[in-house]
């Protein structure tokens, strides 16, 4: 039935509410607004008779109704000052008429009217700010034509006109309904995703597909709009479209961000949105920079998830998509500041280490960014091989757990496959296969010099975020390196150069400042089990190493280098192990065990520039000299190396021994005098113990020949070792007494309990257990007396711990049982009920 069927001009002349509406409005021309009088006593009315809402609210839709066929626009501005009025005054009894001004304000809004549209938004802000959404879903027609509204606003949010001033006005409207729906609690209240179906996609269309590529997208805690001096800009629009976003996602919970997140990458897939990446990039940051905290880590998830849907349907892994969301992970696992709390860090390390290898079945590792950017493929390929590996960094970047550096550097050493002898895994050579493993555990470590991914993009911006900056501490241990020293051996020579670099550069980061170990006595940094393990399998490994026939120069800096990192970690520590090392090697050239003479001479210059480092680092002048000496008498014996000892490991194809040092057959005449490097080192204070004054335990630790017994006793002195004292240390049963045994007074005996009267003891009343003192000669007694003297109290406790003893034996064999003995005792019957 029709509004005007029910309201007729004469039954409408005699209601009180129509006549309190009518005289709201003004009677004479040029007057604005309603009359205030009126208007006060209509909104006393309705809020005192509630009952009335839904027929004010009803001949309200009809008059605005009436009022849009005739053109009457003042009367509808009218009208829609009375709804907020109502709205304001009457907000508890908002169900009773929420239907009626919905159906208003879509009236409204299909004027296209500015002036009309933006009272209609203004009056729509207010309906949201008391609407709770708790008849959505229940009144199918409100519901639809809530949905109704919600879609014409949306509308407005991309609506396109020639004339750009009132294209802008009307989609500054639209965002402004919008965040005024999202600012509600009815977002939630009923059916969230047909509403976000409405909301997001128009958001996204302004802050990806119409933004400015350039801006960086922002959430502020107020809803505010931004227009400029000149009026409404597109910048004001894309703010106003972020603050809503922002919104949306703050008050999400995991259900809803979950659903929104896929939401957007829907919408990009559809729209083509994924290159360049950097308006997805902005439209994530702002997501993660809006949902709480606990939610963050879905952001990742639903990442990876589209990872792997896509990875199905694609048959090319290196496209836009892939290299968008790869960004994407790049830049929410390094973002600061916002730690994803509750994100599984090995899960999320397999997905990305698997990711990699899969990549890597395409296309070779790309490190450096292709001279032509055009090439869009190439551009890909470096993306995203960069781009995960800068997760992995951004994923240690954040102590979730502890020991999290540990489980991560363990992970992937795992995959570093030290002990294996096949020639391919998971489809790639070992040597690319480590090669890449290898790059990512730098990544865990600290790269000293990582460089932003950046690619130039239309909008100018870098899509990638900067490398991991070297981590002001490193708690990734040493023991976890244990089990991959020997590919310092390995077969492929880029392999022993790869996992020394790593293994430097690991040493080098966790190496302590020269303030933390400076003072008159040395600090021993070498204290741990498990260090001095990694410090003996990296010594055996060196000793492997260089009786190789594949010993290069570059496995000789590489020799060089380790010990001096070594000597840098673990400093007077690692010096007392390696001297009797490199003595061992100087050995081992001596009586021909290394058979290649040009491997002689690099092992023996290793040893002196070695040496040369310990006493540069010490400030050993005296060492200085003597090893300054050696090296300038080697050079003249023409038995040193061409091999430059630098900081850095040189490149593979360098690494290979000169033409002239392989034509150089002299051997090593020179040799380094061992008693002298002693005598140098004992000679420095800071090298001695306080205790040592003369330095002689540190001239024995020096002596001590590699593999000898002493070495193996040296070694065994670090590790913890149980107390010779065990039984004086062995938990005992507590004294009764809380206090000193008390002494005994001569010649009275002390009433005990005993096997024999345990019956009578426990059935006798108290007065009668106080009565009953005697126990016979064969009892066991529950307290020994004292000597009343107290002389010898050492012999006296030793005597009780004795006594007490023997007591106890003495107790258990009188409460031995009779084998098959029969009892009918149980927890239902117990004993105590025969001895009534």
């Amino acid at each position: 039935m029709s509004a005007t069927g029910c309201f007729g001009s004469l039954c409408m002349r005699n209601l009180k509410h129509v006549k309190l509406i009518k005289s709201c409005y003004p009677r004479r021309e040029g007057e604005k607004g309603p009359r205030s009088s009126e208007l006060s006593y209509l909104t006393f009315y309705a809020s005192s008779r509630p009952a009335k809402l839904t027929k004010v609210g009803r001949y309200l839709q009809y008059k605005v109704e009436r009022d849009i066929y005739k053109g009457r626009k003042q009367n509808n501005q009218v009208s829609l000052s009375i709804i907020k009025a109502l709205i304001q005054s009457c907000h508890h009894d908002l169900n009773l008429f929420s239907k009626w001004v919905v159906r208003i304000l879509n009236k409204t809004l299909d004027t296209r009217d500015s002036d009309l549209v933006e009272l209609s938004c203004e009056t729509f802000v207010i309906f949201c700010n008391y609407h709770d959404g708790s008849t959505l879903g229940i009144d199918p027609g409100f519901t639809s034509d809530f949905e109704a509204l919600l879609q014409k606003f949306a509308d407005f949010c991309n609506y396109a006109n020639e004339d750009e001033d009132y294209a802008l006005r009307m989609q500054y409207i639209g965002h402004r309904g919008l965040q005024a729906a999202v600012t509600s609690s009815a977002v939630h209240a009923s059916d969230f995703s047909t509403q976000l179906d409405i909301i997001l996609p128009a958001l996204l269309q302004t802050l990806i597909v119409s933004g400015e590529a350039g801006s960086r997208l922002e959430k502020t805690e107020t809803v505010a709009t931004r227009e400029g001096e000149g009026g409404l800009t597109r910048g004001a629009i894309e703010a106003l479209a972020a603050q809503s976003t922002g919104i949306l996602f703050s008050k999400s919970n995991g259900a809803a961000v979950r659903m929104a997140l896929g939401l957007v990458y829907t919408f990009a897939d559809d729209n083509g949105q994924w290159w360049p990446p950097d308006r997805v990039v902005s439209t994530m940051e702002l997501i993660l920079d809006s949902v709480q905290q606990q939610y963050r880590y879905l952001l990742v998830s639903e990442t990876l998830q589209q990872l792997e849907i896509s990875n199905t349907l694609e048959r090319s892994y290196f496209n836009d998509k892939h290299s968008c969301l790869i960004s994407v992970l790049d830049t929410v696992l390094n973002a600061d500041n916002a730690p994803l709390v509750g994100v599984s860090v090995l899960e999320v390390l397999n997905v990305l280490f698997t990711l990699l290898v899969k990549s890597l079945h395409v296309t070779s590792f790309r490190q450096e960014l292709p001279a032509d950017q055009n090439d869009r493929q190439a551009v890909f390929e470096y993306v995203i091989h960069q781009g995960i590996i800068h997760s992995i960094g951004g994923l240690a970047s954040q102590n979730y757990y502890q020991n999290q550096l540990d489980d991560m550097a363990g992970y992937i050493i795992a995959k570093l496959r030290a002990s294996t002898t096949l020639e391919h895994v998971d489809g790639l050579p070992i040597q690319v296969y480590r090669r890449v493993a290898l790059i990512c555990l730098d990544q865990l470590v600290g790269a000293e010099h990582t460089s932003a991914v950046v690619v130039d993009t239309p909008s100018g911006r870098s899509i990638s975020s900067t490398g991991l900056s070297t981590p002001p501490e490193n708690i990734i241990s040493a023991a976890s390196w244990t089990s991959a020293v020997s590919l310092l051996t390995d077969k492929q020579p880029e392999t022993r150069l790869d996992f020394a670099r790593s293994l430097i550069r690991y040493l080098n980061i966790t190496a302590p400042s020269p303030e933390t170990i400076s003072g008159p006595y040395p600090v021993h940094l070498l204290t741990q089990h498990t260090d001095v393990s990694f410090v003996n399998a990296l010594h055996n490994t060196v000793l492997s190493g260089v009786q190789k026939e594949d010993f290069q120069a570059g496995d000789s800096q590489a020799l060089y280098l380790v010990l001096c990192a070594l000597t840098r970690r673990f400093t007077v520590d690692a010096v007392t192990r390696t001297v009797p090392l490199v003595f061992k090697l100087q050995d081992m050239v001596k009586d021909g065990s290394i058979k290649n003479v040009t491997i002689q001479r690099a092992v023996v210059a290793s040893i002196v520039e070695w040496l040369g480092m310990v006493a540069e680092y010490f400030h050993i002048e005296n060492l200085g000299e003597y090893i300054t000496k050696t090296r300038q008498q080697l050079q003249e014996a023409n038995a040193w190396t061409s091999t430059v000892f630098s900081g850095q490991l040189r490149l593979t194809a360098e690494a290979i021994f000169s033409t002239d040092d392989a034509n150089n057959h002299t051997p090593v005449t020179v040799y380094v005098d061992r008693h002298v490097v002693v005598e140098q080192l004992t000679n420095e204070g800071q090298l001695r113990d306080k205790h040592d004054t003369h330095g002689l335990e540190l001239e024995s630790k020096l002596y001590v020949e590699w593999g000898s017994q002493a070495f193996a006793n040296h070694e065994r002195s670090l590790r913890i070792r149980a107390s010779q004292d065990i039984p004086d240390h062995k938990p005992k049963l507590a004294n009764p007494w809380t206090s000193p045994e008390p002494k005994c007074i001569p010649g009275v005996k002390k009433e005990t309990i005993n096997v024999e009267n345990l019956k009578e003891a426990l059935v006798a009343p108290p007065q009668q257990q106080q009565q009953s003192g005697s126990s016979s000669n064969g009892s066991v007694a529950t307290s020994v007396p004292t000597d009343a003297g107290g002389a010898g109290a050492g012999a006296g406790a030793s005597r009780r711990s004795s006594l007490r003893k023997n007591d106890v034996n003495a107790f258990l064999h009188e409460l031995q049982l009779e084998q098959n003995m029969h009892s009918t005792h149980s927890l239902v019957n117990p004993p105590y009920n025969d001895w009534k």
